[in-house]
């Protein structure tokens, strides 16, 4: 746990979001998440820059296409923070969409800010992740 704040001290710093409120809770059950099968989840309160967030542990990630990475998530869950005031679901197609993607953009930055903090300079490809598994069909 003691990593898993240090990650979320720097990464709030780096962010611009020193001034919110934000507990997290690591390692957590499937059936924990009111979003399903999901690596994270947060919810917030804009009004008073207060969030929670929820991150499953590695062995309920499981096999999945992309591997776990603890820090992608953190980052992925504290960007919905900054996406925040577009962030609002409102029922409608176009909402729905627009969701959609805002949720792939935020994962695209979070990749990319935890890249460029290790230093990484090719982004990997989730095929390319794929073939190292040696999962491909």
């Amino acid at each position: 746990m003691e990593q898993a704040i240090k990650l979320l001290n720097e990464w709030q710093e780096r962010l611009g979001l020193q001034d919110w409120a934000i507990t997290l809770r690591i390692d957590c059950k499937i059936d924990e998440m009111e979003l399903g099968e999901v690596a994270g989840e947060t919810e917030w309160s804009l009004s008073i820059k207060s969030a929670a967030i929820k991150i499953i542990s590695e062995k309920e990630y499981g096999e999945r296409i992309v591997p776990y990475d603890f820090e992608n998530i953190l980052v992925h869950e504290l960007l919905h923070l900054k996406f925040g005031l577009i962030d609002q679901k409102i029922t409608s197609y176009e909402s729905d969409v627009a969701y959609e993607v805002r949720h792939q953009l935020i994962d695209d930055i979070a990749r990319a800010l935890v890249m460029a903090k290790r230093g990484e300079t090719k982004r990997r490809l989730n095929c390319d992740r794929v073939k190292d598994m040696g999962l491909e069909g």
